[in-house]
C-alpha cells in the first residue's frame, strides 16, 4: 500500500510543475486520486507552515467506519498567508511520503481496530504536564505499532538508518528516562522494515477500495 500510494503521488510532479494552485484547489487534486467512500480531505492553515510547503495530519474514524461512512480524514495544512504557490514549488520527494506514510500510518490504526488487539496504555510518571500528556500518547500500544511503520518507511524510503529518522529522535527525546519504550518501538520498526522489504516499490495504480491495511 505505502509504496503504491506514493508512486502514484509522484506521478503528479510532471502534470503539475507549470500549474499554479491555490489551497483549496491544490488539495482538491490530492482528493481526486482517492476513493471518496473512504477517505476525506481538508484544507486548514497554520503558521507553524513554511511558505510553499504543507504538512500533512490524519485521523482514522472509527464511528464513521462502523456506519459505512468515510473513515480515513487527511488534512493539508498550509501557511495562512500562502494564496497561490506553483507545483514547481513543492518537493514532492518528501509531499508524496508525507501522504502515503499518513495515510498507512491510520490504516495501520484501522486494522488495529478490527483485528481487536490488545493494546496496553501507557502511564507517564512525569512531573511536567505537557511531557506526561506526550508519553501518554505516544507510549499507548497502538502509537509504538503505528510509529514503528512511520519511521520503517521514512529509513527505507529515504535510505538511512532508522535511528537518523525523525519520529524516531522524537521517542529518544520523548523517553530518556525509559528506555523500555524505544526498545519496544525499535521492534516493531524492525518488523516493517522487513515487510517493507517484500512490498514491491512499482505498483499499478492505488484504487482506494474500501479495503483492510494487512500487516
Amino acid at each position: 500500500m505505502f509504496f503504491n500510494i506514493r508512486n502514484q503521488l509522484l506521478g503528479l510532479q510532471q502534470l503539475t510543475c507549470t500549474k499554479t494552485f491555490t489551497p483549496g484547489t491544490f488539495t482538491s487534486l490530492i482528493r481526486r486520486q482517492f476513493s471518496s467512500a473512504v477517505y476525506i480531505f481538508r484544507t486548514a492553515k497554520n503558521y507553524a507552515v513554511d511558505v510553499n510547503s504543507i504538512i500533512v495530519g490524519g485521523l482514522y474514524d472509527r464511528d464513521n467506519d462502523h456506519e459505512n461512512l468515510p473513515y480515513i480524514e487527511i488534512t493539508l495544512y498550509y501557511h495562512p498567508e500562502q494564496q497561490a504557490f506553483a507545483g514547481s514549488d513543492l518537493n514532492w520527494e518528501q509531499l508524496s511520503f508525507d501522504i502515503a506514510e499518513c495515510i498507512t500510518h491510520e490504516h495501520i490504526h484501522r486494522q488495529q481496530v478490527i483485528n481487536k488487539v490488545k493494546l496496553k496504555r501507557y502511564v507517564s510518571k512525569a512531573n511536567d504536564r505537557e511531557l506526561r500528556m506526550e508519553q501518554n500518547y505516544l507510549g499507548h500500544d497502538e502509537e509504538l505499532d503505528a510509529y514503528g511503520f512511520s519511521i520503517a518507511a521514512e529509513s527505507a524510503t529515504f535510505c538511512k538508518p532508522y535511528n537518523m529518522c525523525t519520529m524516531y529522535h522524537v521517542y529518544k527525546t520523548t523517553f530518556d528516562t525509559d528506555h523500555s519504550v524505544v526498545v519496544k518501538l525499535e521492534k516493531e520498526i524492525v518488523k516493517y522494515l522487513e515487510q517493507l522489504t517484500l512490498e514491491p516499490k512499482h505498483e499499478q495504480d492505488y484504487s482506494g477500495n474500501r479495503r483492510s491495511y494487512s500487516r
